[in-house]
């Protein structure tokens, strides 16, 4: 009698668990089409006071993912007046052209982002960047350039050693530390501390940001084990931190979406991330400011249908969560979460679907929201 009873209890909790998730967990239209009038209501709950949203995306190579963040972005352009779009991109370049051109070839050349692309221009949507790194050409074109303009106009005279150098980093990035001894790496940086502490770059916070990044990059250019990103991750999210809190204090009154990567959008602190918190360290630095959706597409050409199956089967899946696999879902982890704290801390696996560092993790309190795409599809370009 009394297991009896205890089984009972059982399945009594797990039946409410189970009827709190779905609760939660709101079906999408078609990918062209895709927030209905139910998730409309819960993002305009969300975003109404908040000044940054977070768009992510698990892998760079999801053309899907980029169509269901076009969806969002058209929506909280036009209903929320978001009228600013930061990217995971070079920071210097975009302070001065806020051309698509200065992006990550895998965004402003896709298929997939040709009508994002057209709805930001059409809308007046400003592009900024946020990324340490200065990958463009504007930036390899402009820098040193620049920066000898805005120390000109203070009557001082920028070194051609240090000119040679940095164009020659900028030029490099991550095959610096193969071209340049630890001698010239130094040097470099000695100068940049050094003309930080003139009184006008003191004062011109737009300049001693641009020199705060390139002092992060030179570091992330040039750390050892750059290459496998072990050394690296911490130092570009806290810089990509610093730089998306600077555009934000720096244009009172405005509201960003920001895109990038679900990992680098993280609301977490925990080992696991091994660095990759920038979500975290922006939140810290503005509390109570941002929300942060995740999407990810379930079927990409590199994944085997059985093991999809298979995993949404196993209830340490995140996939066992949804009703279906071939249906689009938003689930608003924002108020599961508060509303069942166990379903919080619990451990998922299978974490390839949105990319993050571990493949056991606490993914509910990682970000307000998560979509879900059914089928998606690698990103193409014209010429493929």
């Amino acid at each position: 009698m009394k297991k009896a009873f205890l089984l009972l209890i059982l399945i009594f909790s797990n039946h409410i668990i189970f009827s709190q998730i779905v609760k939660d967990i709101y079906e999408l239209d078609s990918i062209n089409n895709l927030l209905t009038e139910e998730v409309k209501k819960i993002i305009d709950k969300n975003v109404s006071e908040k000044e940054t949203v977070f768009l992510g995306e698990a892998v760079h190579f999801s053309g899907t993912d980029f169509l269901a963040k076009t969806e969002f972005i058209k929506y909280l352009v036009i209903e929320h007046q978001y009228k600013d779009i930061a990217f995971e991109s070079d920071f210097f370049a975009l302070l001065f052209d806020h051309n698509k051109s200065n992006l990550y070839p895998l965004w402003s050349k896709s298929n997939q982002c040709e009508e994002l692309f057209d709805f930001l221009k059409k809308n007046n949507v400003t592009i900024w960047g946020f990324d340490n790194k200065l990958h463009s050409d504007y930036s390899r074109n402009n820098f040193t350039t620049k920066l000898s303009e805005i120390l000109n106009d203070g009557g001082i005279k920028l070194d051609n050693e240090f000119i040679r150098i940095t164009n020659l980093i900028i030029a490099n990035q991550f095959d610096s530390r193969k071209i340049l001894s630890q001698k010239e790496i130094n040097y470099v940086r000695n100068y940049i501390v050094e003309i930080q502490s003139d009184e006008a770059i003191k004062a011109n916070k737009l300049w001693y940001q641009i020199l705060e990044n390139f002092k992060s990059a030179i570091k992330l250019y040039t750390v050892k084990d750059n290459i496998s990103h072990k050394n690296g991750i911490p130092i570009r999210d806290k810089q990509m931190a610093k730089n998306l809190d600077y555009l934000v204090r720096q244009n009172v009154n405005k509201k960003f979406i920001v895109w990038l990567a679900n990992g680098h959008m993280s609301k977490s602190n925990d080992e696991s991330m091994e660095g990759q918190t920038m979500g975290y360290q922006f939140r810290e630095l503005n509390p109570n400011s941002s929300y942060h959706i995740a999407v990810a597409s379930i079927r990409l050409p590199n994944r085997n249908e059985k093991s999809i199956i298979k995993a949404s089967k196993n209830k340490n899946s995140i996939l066992s969560l949804l009703p279906s696999l071939d249906i689009n879902y938003f689930v608003d982890t924002k108020t599961l979460t508060s509303e069942n704290i166990s379903l919080g801390n619990k451990i998922f696996d299978d974490m390839y679907i949105f990319n993050l560092k571990s493949n056991k993790i606490n993914l509910l309190n990682h970000f307000d929201a998560l979509v879900f795409i059914a089928k998606g599809e690698t990103v193409t370009y014209d010429s493929d």
